[in-house]
């Protein structure tokens, strides 16, 4: 650690930075020894990051020095002992929306990831409170923390599943730009996972020759044209071996039609022509319904009359149609 910088850091955390988490707990159990009180008083600093009062755990516990913590330090450990603890709590910490947990949480999140412990129980901790962060409190502010955290894990090959699972659940294309950004990484482990996460087929949106630049610029302008079509899957890594956690309501697409959510919804309020035309549109392969939903979005865009003329015609009129389109423009 910078020595410049040694008054950002609590007492404790000093010692647990520069000389290990083992000589941090004897350091703290010699004081708790001598001095309850200035035991607690280290604890409350603060600037005390949550690693430190995690490694802390047990001897804090078995100290009897609870009394005298201060609200962060007692709830962090309610929410500590609830995640560990197979048995109900008295109290719901996670699942109770509360503004006194909610910082607590951020707190946990802020300060743990940054110098997280390489250990199930810990990150399971972190799992957990980014989910309820996410979803509970639908905290926009937890979802660059949070992507950091998957990419950090993945470059260390630790346990991702639960925490990108929690990220997708917030619906919001923002999580995309958050993970897109990693297409542009030097570390092939993040460019790699971005695809993946990002269901990234070169056909769809990069040149193969392209590089990490280039492969962000193209996923951003795919995500411009695709976005009021965009809907969550729900989809985990339980769930497929070919995930696809985001993906374009193509009928929506054809029909121009965005949604106001980034659920899948059922498209109301449909006339008789439209109806005809969407049924027809099922009938389709996958590779035309996708030709059809991009002919669509490309004419409607240029004009809306021509589009409307289009869409009104015999599907396999739209078909060839497109085909000439879109290879007009290869």
């Amino acid at each position: 650690m910078d020595a410049d910088h040694s008054n950002d850091y609590s007492y404790l955390d000093q010692i647990r930075i520069n000389e290990g988490a083992e000589k941090c707990r004897r350091a703290f159990g010699e004081i708790s020894r001598k001095d309850v009180r200035r035991a607690a008083t280290l604890l409350n600093d603060r600037r005390l990051m949550f690693p430190c009062l995690y490694i802390l755990y047990d001897p804090t516990l078995r100290q009897h020095i609870k009394k005298y913590l201060n609200t962060r330090n007692r709830t962090a450990l309610q929410i500590i002992n609830q995640i560990k603890s197979a048995e109900a709590a008295e109290t719901d910490y996670l699942s109770s929306k509360r503004n006194s947990i909610h910082s607590v949480l951020k707190w946990i999140l802020e300060t743990g990831s940054t110098g997280e412990i390489p250990e199930n129980d810990y990150e399971e901790i972190l799992d957990v409170t980014v989910s309820v962060l996410i979803n509970i409190y639908k905290d926009a502010d937890s979802l660059p923390l949070a992507v950091d955290l998957i990419f950090k894990r993945n470059r260390n090959g630790r346990y991702i599943h639960d925490l990108v699972w929690a990220l997708f659940r917030f619906h919001n294309p923002e999580i995309l730009k958050l993970i897109a950004r990693r297409l542009r990484s030097s570390d092939p482990k993040d460019a790699e996972l971005a695809a993946e996460l990002l269901n990234i087929e070169k056909a769809d949106v990069l040149d193969a020759g392209s590089d990490g630049e280039g492969r962000y610029d193209g996923y951003l302008h795919w995500l411009e044209e695709n976005q009021p079509y965009l809907y969550f899957t729900e989809e985990s890594f339980q769930y497929s071996s070919r995930l696809v956690f985001c993906a374009v309501d193509l009928e929506r697409k054809y029909l121009q039609r965005g949604a106001s959510s980034y659920d899948k919804q059922v498209i109301a309020s449909l006339d008789d022509e439209e109806n005809k035309s969407v049924a027809a549109f099922k009938q389709l392969s996958a590779e035309e319904q996708k030709a059809l939903s991009e002919y669509s979005q490309k004419i409607c865009s240029k004009s809306v009359p021509a589009w409307k003329e289009w869409l009104h015609a015999p599907v396999r009129e739209q078909i060839r149609a497109a085909k000439a389109g879109l290879e007009g423009n290869a």
